[in-house]
């Protein structure tokens, strides 16, 4: 081998590394990204950009992607290691998941209906038994056990305890709700549950009709698997029972 096809021999395999390097080296050389990272930007880019997400998000998410990357990259670490496909980035970019708070907060209405069902459950279940009883309980509670006060007071108190879940369960200024302010709050929560539920007993006939135990227990078990779904639908963790 002559003298010049040896010295050409280094400079070949230097050439080659070089070029390996460069096929690693980003798309855009100021990022510094790697060949493969930098195609997975361009196509989160691409995919965001189909979004009706602002620019100032898209290009807030970007550059945090792409400082995360610079810094995950040089373990080894991939995009697609970090953030999971193109299109799961983009749905958790653009539907993000809630916090257990933020899901609470969003879903006030549902938590209500959900807690107002258990109450109006509890209350039918109750009823049912003692109309089969017959006991004099049941003819002295003539007015709370009519169908109208059952129907607001499960209302209120399930708006109330949706409420009171909603309070205790929030942080203000980044300071947890003290203990004492909890117990207050449930304090009043059930005092003015109770004054609802007193009102309620008040009002007697056609307007409050007391229904058949029977008729009671049968929406009891309605109540019960109409609860059951709610709470599957919605992923409901807040509720009483």
């Amino acid at each position: 081998m002559s003298e010049s096809e040896t010295s050409k021999t280094p400079r070949n395999a230097a050439a080659g590394a070089k070029q390996a390097q460069a096929a690693e080296r980003p798309v855009h050389e100021a990022t510094e990204l790697t060949k493969r990272n930098a195609e997975y930007m361009r196509q989160m880019r691409k995919s965001l950009d189909a979004t009706a997400l602002s620019g100032e998000k898209k290009t807030a998410v970007l550059n945090e992607m792409t400082s995360t990357l610079l810094a995950e990259q040089g373990r080894g670490t991939t995009a697609r290691q970090l953030y999971g496909t193109v299109q799961e980035r983009t749905e958790e970019i653009v539907n993000p998941k809630k916090t257990p708070v933020e899901r609470q907060k969003a879903n006030y209405w549902v938590t209500a209906l959900d807690n107002g069902l258990m109450l109006f459950m509890i209350f039918c279940l109750m009823y049912g038994i003692m109309g089969f009883i017959g006991t004099n309980a049941t003819k002295n509670s003539a007015g709370a056990n009519g169908i109208t006060a059952i129907l607001i007071t499960s209302a209120i108190g399930g708006l109330g305890v949706a409420k009171l879940f909603e309070y205790l369960m929030s942080a203000k200024d980044g300071k947890k709700v003290s203990l004492w302010k909890k117990i207050a709050w449930s304090v009043l929560a059930i005092i003015v549950w109770m004054l609802v539920f007193t009102t309620m007993s008040m009002i007697q006939g056609p307007l409050n009709p007391v229904l058949p135990g029977i008729a009671y227990l049968i929406i009891a078990v309605v109540v019960f698997f109409a609860r059951m779904w709610l709470k599957r639908r919605f992923n409901i963790t807040t509720s009483m029972f």
